[in-house]
């Protein structure tokens, strides 16, 4: 029975204090790669190559809208755009149930907007890539709204870099850029996410941002650069890409992701296999494992994975010059697979040129 308590006491307390941000400044998937559980190593594309595997690079332009909702939007958002109108109804909605059921646990909200293009010059493939991203976040629990956790970001960033072939089978990859990130909320202090009580009104405005001035809270510099390698032989694809950031603002410090992957083209189905942020220490091995399929079927792709022991999947409609996709997936907090996992469905509108 100790054990047991034990047990729980260290799982609370990973929750409670050890997020493991999978989206930050610099650094986010496109729908395809998190429908197809996480994968990027060996299954990036285009232009967004840059930021995730710099070898898989091709001369393409795109440009995108992504927008990633927690899977009971439709009855938080009506009560959060009356909040943010009206600050002092956060005493109705603590009394409201069916917003506090609904809003319960870990949640966040995003956008992404960027757009890219390169092209083929002499012997390598050269671009770049440039994105606005910005991000809502909270943890709530019905038995503790006094330590409700809030938190709000936004960043925008520009990449540039290419590949080249080094053998025929061979590929290599660099970019490097920067930007600016800054939180929202907390709009002042360098903790993120910030603790509210939601019984006190005093204690939500303390970490407000004043809408006139939004913009100045995104005033952190920070650096970024990638690279990444694959080898093809045949239908077989090895890969391994790094992205290091300068100054994460979320974590206050800077952050580096190592990953390596495997993946086989059947043809009618694309296998994907991958250890993703190898170097973070926290997390577990099936934290870190991801799986991912591809089925190719010219103007409808289908995808699928697994993601830290969670499923995922996918559609995509593709016409030409346009794209919409669809995402089913699951982002994970702790850093162990399958236990603090936050649903999520994402649409994605590209125009490709």
């Amino acid at each position: 029975m100790r054990r047991v308590f034990l047990w729980i006491f260290v799982m609370i307390a990973l929750i409670a204090f050890s997020y493991q941000w999978e989206t930050f400044p610099g650094f986010f998937k496109p729908l395809r790669n998190l429908a197809m559980g996480g994968t990027y190593v060996t299954s990036a594309q285009g232009v967004e190559s840059l930021m995730l595997n710099p070898a898989l690079f091709e001369p393409k332009g795109v440009i995108s809208l992504d927008l990633h909702l927690s899977n009971n939007v439709a009855t938080i958002a009506p009560k959060l755009f009356e909040l943010l109108k009206n600050p002092e109804s956060i005493s109705q909605l603590a009394t409201d149930t069916q917003f506090l059921s609904a809003v319960q646990g870990v949640h966040t909200y995003g956008v992404n907007v960027y757009g890219g293009y390169g092209s083929r010059i002499v012997w390598a493939n050269v671009g770049g890539l440039g994105g606005f991203q910005s991000e809502l976040f909270w943890n709530l629990s019905l038995m503790n709204l006094n330590e409700v956790e809030l938190g709000a970001w936004a960043a925008y960033f520009g990449v540039i870099g290419g590949s080249l072939n080094v053998t025929k089978d061979l590929k290599v990859g660099v970019s490097v850029g920067g930007g600016m990130a800054g939180t929202i909320v907390p709009a002042t202090g360098t903790t993120y996410p910030a603790k509210v009580d939601m019984m006190d009104e005093n204690s939500l405005k303390s970490v407000l941002p004043d809408v006139s001035k939004l913009f100045s809270y995104i005033n952190t510099p920070f650096f970024v650069f990638n690279a990444g390698a694959v080898y093809t032989w045949n239908d077989l694809s090895v890969g391994v890409a790094f992205h290091y950031n300068s100054n994460n603002v979320l974590e206050g410090t800077s952050s580096q992701i190592l990953s390596a992957g495997v993946s086989y083209d059947l043809k009618i189905l694309k296998i994907v296999f991958e250890l993703e942020d190898l170097l973070n220490q926290e997390k577990s091995f099936y934290r870190k494992t991801n799986l991912g399929l591809q089925s190719d079927f010219g103007f409808l792709k289908l995808y699928g994975g697994l993601h830290a022991g969670w499923l995922t999947g996918g559609m995509e409609l593709d016409v030409p010059f346009f794209n919409v996709l669809f995402s089913a997936h699951v982002v994970e907090f702790s850093p162990s697979a399958g236990l603090m996992g936050e649903p999520k469905y994402s649409l994605s509108f590209r125009a490709r040129f």
